[in-house]
């Protein structure tokens, strides 16, 4: 994780250590109040504008994702794709699997096409059901 901090231009601090860590080791995104908390319970000394600072710093830097999830207003997460791509939300257990671009361009190609429409920017999230959660429904 501090690889890809360097690499996007941003500082190591303690901060950003920890709460890149606690994203990373999240099992589905979390929400604003969900990320302060668990970052407050390894360093209450950390505050809430310190977090919501670093993440802002993080997502310039395309490490963090704000994704709107179902029943929530949106929740943080540290996204394994470098570079743009999109999103599979699982309704059932919250897991987020990075779906690239290459996939998803065709689609982008047949707006433009079809439609006559350029597209400029898309953020593409699909939910659903994962895998695992559906072999756990038969």
């Amino acid at each position: 994780m501090r690889d890809r901090i360097l690499a996007a231009g941003e500082r190591i601090t303690p901060q950003r250590d920890l709460i890149a860590g606690v994203l990373e080791t999240a099992p589905r995104p979390l929400s604003a109040s969900g990320l302060y908390e668990a970052v407050a319970r390894l360093d209450p000394r950390i505050g809430r504008a310190t977090v919501f600072r670093t993440v802002a710093a993080l997502e310039r830097a395309g490490i963090v994702e704000q994704l709107s999830l179902p029943g929530e207003r949106s929740g943080y997460l540290l996204c394994a794709t470098v570079g743009h791509h999109h999103h599979l939300v699982c309704q059932r257990c919250g897991k987020v699997s990075d779906l690239p671009e290459e996939t998803v361009g065709p689609f982008f190609a047949t707006i433009e096409s079809d439609h006559g429409f350029s597209v400029d920017h898309a953020s593409f999230s699909v939910y659903g059901t994962c895998a695992g959660c559906s072999a756990r429904l038969v």
